[in-house]
């Protein structure tokens, strides 16, 4: 049996209350919140989709530098998305490749009454220069993850399709103006840009959260790459592999990272 509210004995309507704690940005518990997913994707949360404190701190970060129009990359249920919308009162963006995923994205928003809109499709179908800000939850990770670590096996492993997103949002990142805020959440897995610099770092659940900010034009290939705790540039990862011996040199991701992309 549903609640009831105290004055008018009608049923309490959970999203309803959930989506009014939200607005007012006040703390909701993923239990609460992830009762609003369907059985697979709630029973996944934990693991695959933001919690509701590092949604509500990522829009914060993301509101405070002054980002209106933000884009989560690989948006999943669309956790992140609804969240910041709620928060931040502005329509909030997502990409997303599965199609059950989007499908449970936009139902999630409709339920939250949330502005969210979900692009499905993979990351080539983003135009990124009608975006001010970004939300990167370790994007590209699950392209290289042990099968017992993805979310579903719905596509092969593949290390091209990892350095294939992780080479394009560095463009975003380069062609994108000063101004340009992203908040990283466990990692980019790709390279930054040196034009962006840290403005906030934080944890949540025990993962780094950034906070950065495009200072200016891109006038260096140069990048940072973050390494857990760590942020080094690349060429400092050139150097530790050619120092390191062959190993840790021969790695693809390595080679990868420490190799400026093409214009």
């Amino acid at each position: 049996m549903k609640a009831t509210a105290a004055n008018d004995n009608l049923p309490v309507d959970p999203a309803a209350v959930i989506s009014a704690l939200l607005r007012k940005r006040e703390p909701v518990t993923d239990e609460a919140f992830d009762s609003l997913l369907t059985e697979r994707p709630r029973k996944k949360s934990r693991t695959y989709w933001s919690s509701v404190e590092a949604a509500q701190t990522a829009s914060r970060l993301l509101r405070e530098a002054g980002a209106t129009r933000v884009l989560d990359a690989g948006s999943g249920v669309g956790k992140f998305c609804a969240i910041a919308s709620l928060d931040s009162s502005h329509r909030v963006w997502g990409v997303e490749r599965r199609e059950e995923l989007v499908f449970e994205a936009r139902r999630l928003a409709q339920l939250l009454g949330a502005e969210v809109v979900i692009t499905e499709g993979t990351l080539e179908k983003v135009d990124a220069s009608e975006f001010d800000g970004f939300y990167f939850f370790n994007p590209f990770g699950e392209y290289v993850a042990a099968d017992e670590d993805r979310y579903d096996l719905s596509s092969p492993r593949s290390f091209d399709a990892y350095i294939r997103d992780a080479r394009l949002v560095e463009r975003w990142l380069r062609q994108a103006p000063p101004g340009t805020a992203m908040v990283t959440y466990n990692g980019l897995g790709g390279r930054i840009p040196v034009s962006y610099r840290v403005r906030h770092t934080t944890h949540v659940r025990d993962d780094t959260m950034r906070l950065w900010v495009k200072e200016k034009p891109d006038d260096s290939r140069e990048a940072y790459i973050e390494i857990e705790e760590e942020l080094i540039t690349a060429s400092e990862l050139a150097r530790m592999a050619a120092e390191n011996g062959a190993c840790f040199a021969d790695s693809p991701l390595v080679r990868e990272l420490s190799t400026p992309a093409e214009d």
